[in-house]
């Protein structure tokens, strides 16, 4: 036999005998989760920390909220992650919110028994083969953008205004300033300029942005004067729009507060860091992301003011304790199904439990900038 067959064929025999091993051994000792990439950044921290009382570990996989959804229902995943709210396109009957219901009235002596939750359930009527959601945290989406070399900074400087957002008491953008609707809201018309273009010829400019805010947010008497500032600024960089994928939670999100879609012409890519990295290295970008990213330090990437009524936040400014109020938000839920055929529910449920509700973890959550949501109601 010819050496360099031989060793090709021990290669590939190697990797089909490794393959095979690997799939008889990792179902054994880990538990599949996954979904929102948004949502990875925390449960790496959780998972790292978290074994099982049969020494299990939980392996998570970012492939975006609609895998999250789509892999529970198919067994895939034992617990899905998303970052958004559930729709009826799901499920249909929507999962039983545990926010509502069990953890409605929760005890500081529940939460320290860390199998009630399985119990609990256990001695529940009508649990069987229902999917079940945990609403455990709260994300914010954040929008981002990077000026360098346009102009835009000095034009917002010199004419003393800023580049902020308004929403409503829900945390929404107002797609009308009234209830006749004669008038697009101000807000809502500069981001959907932005976003709402098939064609990269279709962007506007800088220029555009900037004579956008000047007349729609001057105060009376300066509008004229600041138009002419806004003239400066570049007329040929285009304000690139960057978003996540289609059917990814946060995108989803994005148009649930915004009520804009994003066209063809954004750029997207699929997890929140790598969108915030491309926005620092790339001039004349903006988009938005988590909480995590949009309030990073940087000496490139700023961040749209966010204002509600008459209170304004600057997530690249603004300490933790600000940004707790900070108003527009989407939120972190966990589905399964309980199925007590599944060898590995009480685990699943044991860890969902201490995740969500658990003391010792609410330093890895302030690590990620989320707010653990599952208190106890009750003392």
């Amino acid at each position: 036999m010819n050496k360099k067959f031989f060793l090709v064929m021990v290669i590939v025999v190697g990797a089909i005998v490794g393959l095979w091993s690997w799939t008889l051994v990792a179902p054994n000792n880990s538990i599949s989760i996954g979904g929102s990439a948004s949502v990875q950044p925390l449960l790496k921290k959780l998972t790292d920390k978290y074994k099982t009382e049969d020494g299990k570990k939980f392996v998570y996989s970012a492939t975006g909220s609609g895998a999250g959804v789509t892999n529970v229902k198919e067994g895939v995943y034992e617990i899905g992650f998303i970052s958004k709210d559930i729709g009826d396109n799901d499920f249909t009957p929507l999962p039983i919110n545990e926010n509502k219901t069990l953890f409605k009235d929760l005890t500081e002596e529940n939460i320290n028994d860390k199998h009630w939750y399985s119990n609990t359930l256990a001695s529940t009527q009508g649990t069987e083969e229902t999917y079940r959601s945990i609403e455990f945290a709260r994300d914010s989406i954040v929008f981002v953008y990077n000026d360098q070399g346009t102009g835009f900074d000095k034009f917002l400087k010199d004419s003393n205004l800023e580049f902020v957002f308004e929403v409503n008491d829900e945390g929404k953008f107002d797609q009308k300033d009234n209830a006749q609707g004669k008038n697009i809201n101000r807000s809502y018309k500069i981001l959907n300029e932005i976003y709402n273009n098939d064609s990269q010829n279709d962007l506007i400019t800088w220029n555009r942005l900037a004579i956008l805010i000047a007349e729609n947010f001057s105060e009376e008497g300066t509008k004229e004067q600041n138009i002419k500032l806004a003239q400066q600024v570049s007329s040929t960089a285009k304000v690139t729009p960057y978003s996540s994928t289609s059917g990814s939670g946060t995108r989803t999100s994005f148009t649930n507060l915004t009520g804009i879609n994003p066209g063809n012409a954004v750029k997207e890519y699929g997890a929140n860091g790598t969108i915030y990295s491309q926005i620092e290295k790339s001039p004349g970008s903006i988009g938005f992301v988590s909480m995590l990213y949009g309030s990073a330090n940087s000496s490139r990437v700023k961040s749209v003011k966010i204002k509600q009524g008459d209170t304004t936040w600057d997530p690249s400014k603004d300490d933790s304790e600000k940004l707790s109020s900070y108003p527009l938000t989407r939120p972190f839920i966990a589905i399964y199904k309980y199925d007590t055929n599944n060898k590995d529910l009480n685990s699943i449920l044991d860890f969902l439990f201490w995740m969500a509700a658990s003391p010792e973890v609410k330093n890895l959550y302030s690590s990620v900038g989320l707010t653990q949501l599952v208190q106890p109601t009750k003392k």
